[in-house]
């Protein structure tokens, strides 16, 4: 390479440095004043935090796009330019070398040059101390630029830039301007800081010109500003600021039993802040293990047990809890133990609690009785601590006498369920046949229709057998009856008329016998009629299944499987008698009361809330002051909201947010609506119904 070539590579490299040192300052100063810029408009109207926290992002974000456009801006250039493009760039700054730089660079064999003479002309140009200057003057604007937002930031009161950089809740009365407007109004601007008690150990809340202050009891309310001459006027006392540096003040409030309303005075000025306390929940617990109540023979061996408590706070301390009571009669006695029991660490909010139950240990006797339970424990050493427990568990152990009782086996189900639950499987499987029909064919539907229409044959033989059984036939070796299979001749359909005259001798064979009626029938009669109209319907099922046609069996099954179910019916126990059937002439009672004609006095019902109609008068009355005096109208609403019952929360939210929004300025029209909406509290109007198909 020749020495031409390395000072042009070098030149390269240079200008490379440079322009990424200049992208980094442009980058930088795209940021800065972009913060500037977030600076000047929250001196003008104060930026929220939430607005403050999403722009120091957006201006670093800024400012790295920048930085990337100017670094792929200049190095695409150099990129570009060559060899040829850098000696192109020096002889435009350089006259002198009358092109001899571009000459020697473009030179080649082919083409004869003066190469020594060339060579002294570019030995002789100030080649690197062009590129300094050059780079010089490309770096000397960012950085005046960036020395001058530098500067301003550091003129800036340090508060008012942190304010931007680095936002935080409770920062309020670091905006500029603050002191200048806390001449003309002390309580302009006012910060909140909440430190929670002891037992929590959560760290101090900070709250910027907040309407309402909810904390828990306990808890230490701070309330800074700036000014002089400021004082507190609470539940009949009074409380002075105290200097805290500078123009700053002061005042330590506590946390009321009941939401409360404390006047700030300062001079002629007076501002409403609403100090509510928070209740501190009672842990809340599940019992897991044991899932139910138990009954044992004889109380040995271990239980597990299992439990899931949670608090709001922070737990103090779990356990399960025993009750076991010994005795009968008038003498009992109790005696409390606890198992598994545990202490928290302040922050653990929830847990599972673990434990075994030595049942041996306990030494129960029949007739003892455990309750067991979890229960837990908060933190909470101002106003509790906090008890929860979880649902009761019952341990019994059963007494000897408990066992002198009559067992009772349950019976197997009734011959005509049995035949029912048989019936329904010959129709599902004939159903099956005929949805199975177009892909079987003729020949391996009829082979499997005749198979089911053998089964149907085997069950209706046994409904006719259960038929003539209760009828008093001969049950011995040689009886006979239809559908047995012997040679009775031809077999057809049983006529019910025939057989019920059986039914009826054997039902009054006995004259001793006292029958209950159904309806007009002896039970005997009752009974057997609806088996003897499935043994027909079964007949004609068998009948079609035997000539491979399922599909007209089907209707003949169904019926014989209602005909089963009124026979299962007919076999209930019922009460004795049926019961009287009640009728009422409506045409000849209706109107048939006796008025004497001496009505009683009625009287209005008293409105759901008397004080919602003063309520809404003293928001409606709070309304004029809005346009004229919004800080005003705000300690009003708030007024309002102290008053209102524990039930009226959506209502207390929304004059919060109200007030607040009076503070702020602007617009307030919506939330004004809301709050006269929640207060007046009626259920949302809906559309009419629409016309159809709309």
């Amino acid at each position: 390479m020749s020495p031409v070539v390395r000072r042009l590579r070098r030149a390269r490299r240079v200008l490379l440095l440079g322009i990424a040192t200049r992208a980094v300052l442009v980058g930088i100063l795209v940021a800065l004043a972009a913060m500037l810029f977030a600076l000047a408009v929250d001196v003008l109207v104060g930026l929220p935090l939430a607005w403050r926290a999403r722009f120091v992002p957006a201006a670093w974000l800024a400012g790295a796009l920048a930085m990337a456009w100017q670094l792929r801006r200049g190095a695409s250039l150099i990129a570009a330019a060559g060899d040829e493009g850098i000696a192109l760039w020096f002889e435009r700054r350089i006259p002198a070398l009358r092109y001899a730089l571009v000459t020697r660079v473009t030179a080649t064999d082919a083409v004869p040059t003066d190469a020594a003479a060339l060579d002294a002309a570019i030995a002789a140009a100030p080649l690197e101390s062009e590129v300094t200057g050059a780079l010089r003057a490309a770096l000397l604007r960012p950085s005046a630029a960036l020395l001058v937002a530098l500067v301003v930031l550091l003129l800036l009161p340090s508060g008012a830039v942190g304010r931007v950089l680095a936002p935080a809740p409770g920062d309020a009365l670091e905006r500029a301007g603050a002191a200048a407007r806390a001449g003309a109004d002390a309580l302009a601007t006012i910060v909140v800081r909440i430190q929670p008690p002891a037992y929590i150990g959560g760290t101090t809340v900070a709250l910027d010109d907040p309407a309402t202050v909810a904390a828990l009891p306990g808890s230490r309310v701070t309330v800074e500003g700036r000014g002089r001459d400021v004082r507190a006027q609470a539940a009949g006392r009074e409380y002075t600021a105290v200097a805290s540096g500078g123009d700053r003040w002061r005042i330590v409030l506590p946390v009321p039993a009941a939401a409360e309303a404390v006047r700030l005075v300062a001079g002629a000025r007076e501002r409403v802040l609403v100090i509510e306390p928070l209740a501190d929940s009672a842990p809340a617990l599940r019992l897991n293990q044991p899932a139910r109540d138990t009954v044992m023979r004889v109380a040995t061996g271990t239980l597990r047990l299992e439990a899931e408590a949670s608090d709001d706070y922070g737990l103090g301390s779990a356990a399960f809890e025993l009750i076991v009571s010994t005795g009968e009669g008038e003498l009992y006695e109790f005696r409390t133990l606890r198992v598994g029991e545990r202490r928290f660490d302040a922050g653990v909010r929830r847990a599972e609690l673990r434990g075994v139950l030595n049942l041996d240990s306990l030494r129960l006797r029949p007739g003892d009785l455990v309750h067991l339970r979890a229960i837990a424990a908060d933190r909470n050493d101002v106003t509790g601590p906090g008890r929860g427990a979880s649902e009761t568990r019952s341990l019994r152990i059963a007494r000897a006498d408990e066992y002198d009782s009559v067992a009772v086996d349950p019976l197997p189900p009734s011959e005509p369920e049995k035949d029912a639950l048989s019936q329904r499987m010959l129709l599902e499987r004939t159903r099956e046949l005929v949805r199975s029909a177009p892909r079987l064919g003729v020949d391996a539907v009829t082979r499997e229709s005749r198979r089911i229409g053998v089964d149907q044959t085997k069950l209706r033989q046994r409904v006719g057998r259960a038929v003539f059984e209760r009828l008093g036939e001969d049950e011995g070796e040689h009886a006979h009856f239809p559908g047995d299979g012997h040679a009775h001749g031809e077999e057809g359909v049983i006529n019910p008329d025939d057989i019920l005259a059986a039914a009826e001798r054997a039902a009054n064979a006995d004259p001793t016998r006292n029958l209950d009626n159904h309806g007009d029938e002896s039970p005997v009669v009752a009974i057997n009629r609806p088996l003897l109209e499935a043994y027909n319907y079964m007949w004609r099922a068998g009948s079609e299944l035997e000539t491979g046609r399922p599909a007209a069996a089907i209707p003949w099954m169904e019926r014989a499987i209602a005909a089963l179910q009124r026979a299962r019916a007919a076999e209930r126990i019922y009460l004795r008698g049926r019961p009287p059937a009640v009728v009422v002439d409506l045409a000849r009672v209706r109107l048939a009361g006796k008025d004497e004609g001496n009505p009683t006095t009625r009287s209005a019902r008293p409105a759901a809330d008397p004080a919602r109609a003063a309520r809404l008068a003293r928001f409606d009355a709070t309304l004029s002051l809005v346009a004229r005096d919004p800080a005003a109208a705000a300690d009003s609403l708030l007024l309002l909201r102290v008053g209102l019952p524990e039930a009226e929360r959506p209502a207390m939210l929304a004059l919060d947010a109200a007030a607040t929004a009076l503070r702020r300025g602007g617009d307030v029209t919506a939330a004004l609506t809301a709050a006269r909406r929640a207060l007046l509290a009626e259920p949302p109007q809906r559309a009419p119904l629409a016309a159809w198909g709309r």
